[in-house]
């Protein structure tokens, strides 16, 4: 009876301890909300993409379980802004963007730039990589498909001389490029590749992008300013993403996913 009276209290505090010590190695769990734009996030793809597979890897390294939610862009971008998720996934930098979000450290993207019909006589008269202003001044003539709410990049996109068309999706500019209701579309090479592999309806187009890309930006998390959340996920995250660089998950998941130049 005594050994019992000294054992109670130990067996007693077990369930406590055995919670408390699950409770410390629990992963925080967040959730980023995101969109339909494969290869690099979609709720079907392997992985739900090569962005979503390397934000999951470089969270995970940093003890953070990350959860995506898929819905329209600019709905992410106004709840994430709100505190509803922690934050946006994939975001180029620009500054309208950091001011309104935090950004996380960069992964890399690809090629973007203008896509046209195999055969039109359409040609930057300098080169992007000299004078992007100039080179997109040449082109001042010609009809632009942009994506309705999307960064495209900073020039381009202060560029009030160009003539912009916007549509819901990538794949409805490259419809609209097809049938020659616009002359030109601002996209990404991998994006484009992808819907012109996939796309029933684009099957027999021959389009291609005007050489050289515009610019290969960096693709980041924007992470909200006002979710709890961000002040331990983003450096643990960010920590991460250097960790999968250095051993080589990254360069594998840009081969997998078909984002690497080959």
């Amino acid at each position: 009876m005594p050994c019992f009276r000294l054992l109670l209290p130990l067996l007693l505090c077990l369930p406590a301890a055995t919670a408390a010590a699950q409770a410390e190695v629990l992963p925080l769990q967040i959730q980023l909300a995101t969109l339909e734009w494969p290869p690099y996030v979609g709720a079907e793809l392997p992985g739900q993409g090569y962005a979503a597979e390397v934000v999951r890897a470089a969270c995970a390294r940093g003890g953070i379980e990350v959860r995506f939610e898929f819905m329209p862009w600019a709905r992410a971008l106004m709840l994430a802004q709100q505190g509803s998720y922690a934050g946006v996934l994939p975001e180029y930098s620009n500054p309208l963007r950091e001011r309104q979000f935090v950004f996380s450290a960069p992964f890399p993207g690809g090629p973007v730039g203008l896509y046209k019909r195999h055969g039109d006589a359409i040609a930057y008269a300098r080169s992007p990589a000299e004078d992007l202003d100039a080179a997109l001044r040449s082109l001042a003539r010609y009809r632009i498909g942009t994506v309705r709410d999307f960064v495209n990049n900073e020039v381009f996109d202060r560029a009030d001389y160009l003539k912009r068309e916007e549509s819901a999706s990538d794949t409805i500019n490259l419809r609209k490029l097809q049938h020659g209701r616009i002359d030109l579309v601002f996209i990404d090479r991998w994006v484009a590749e992808y819907v012109l592999r996939t796309d029933a309806l684009l099957k027999d187009a021959a389009l291609e992008m005007l050489q050289p890309p515009i610019a290969e930006p960096a693709l980041h998390v924007a992470w909200s300013r006002t979710a709890d959340v961000v002040a331990q996920a983003r450096p643990a995250c960010d920590r991460g993403l250097g960790a999968i660089q250095a051993d080589g998950t990254l360069s594998r998941l840009r081969e997998k996913h078909g984002v690497a130049m080959p």
